[in-house]
């Protein structure tokens, strides 16, 4: 595989309204003294999941080291996620918080890794079901690689990432594994063409699904146009 020893953590949680975590956001990278979290994680994708009252951010993470930091950190008993929820910004939403996990098995184009992906990007995260993760990788390697990346411009793409998904919120048919990918766009538009044919009951992946080769539940999310933060 392209890429290892990295992981990506696709979050969501409600908030009272994005512009107000976006300033609660920005104003702890621009304090003088940087939350724990920004010396664990790389890079992080920022952005509305829902038009107001939903964020979605990624946090890019180097090592298996600073992962399990980051979820320790991010404890949901512990006070660092409770300090959160004491903001005016999150109080309340605790139920809303989910974590969907992924050890990065592929990343195409390798170019320069987490910075490749710029601000006013559009984030769309994919998951479904495979018979063997790993397998899977070699073939969505193939799939986004092909042809100078054909698929890449035909879709509007201009990055990917795939790989397991692991310790996540989002549900996997039992017997198999979890395959997540995060596209990057250009657009809105270009990740709106690409969510109508990430259907189960679709051409392309419905035929998916009649071999074997993926299984229900399908899983989506996203985020963007995003803003990003950097690790310090």
């Amino acid at each position: 595989m392209s890429a290892t020893n990295k992981y990506m953590q696709v979050v969501t949680h409600g908030v009272s309204g994005v512009q107000a975590w976006t300033e609660m956001a920005m104003g702890m990278t621009s304090a003088p003294e940087k939350p724990p979290h920004l010396s664990l994680i790389k890079k992080f994708y920022c952005g509305a999941s829902n038009v107001y009252s939903e964020i979605c951010v990624v946090h890019c993470i180097d090592g298996e080291d600073n992962l399990k930091a980051t979820q320790a950190l991010f404890d949901p008993k512990g006070d660092f996620l409770k300090g959160f929820y004491e903001s005016p910004v999150m109080k309340g939403r605790e139920a809303t918080m989910n974590w969907n996990n992924m050890e990065v098995m592929v990343e195409y184009p390798a170019g320069k890794g987490w910075d490749d992906v710029e601000e006013g990007a559009v984030i769309g995260v994919y998951a479904h079901g495979v018979p063997n993760a790993a397998e899977w990788a070699k073939i969505f390697e193939k799939a986004v690689s092909e042809d100078e990346g054909a698929m890449h411009k035909n879709s509007g793409i201009t990055k990917s990432f795939g790989g397991k998904m692991f310790e996540s919120d989002w549900e996997v048919k039992e017997g198999f594994e979890g395959a997540m990918v995060v596209h990057v766009f250009k657009s809105l538009d270009d990740k709106a063409k690409f969510d109508k044919m990430f259907d189960p009951t679709a051409e392309f992946f419905g035929g998916m699904v009649a071999a074997g080769a993926a299984a229900e539940p399908f899983h989506s999310n996203g985020n963007g146009p995003i803003f990003t933060i950097d690790g310090v």
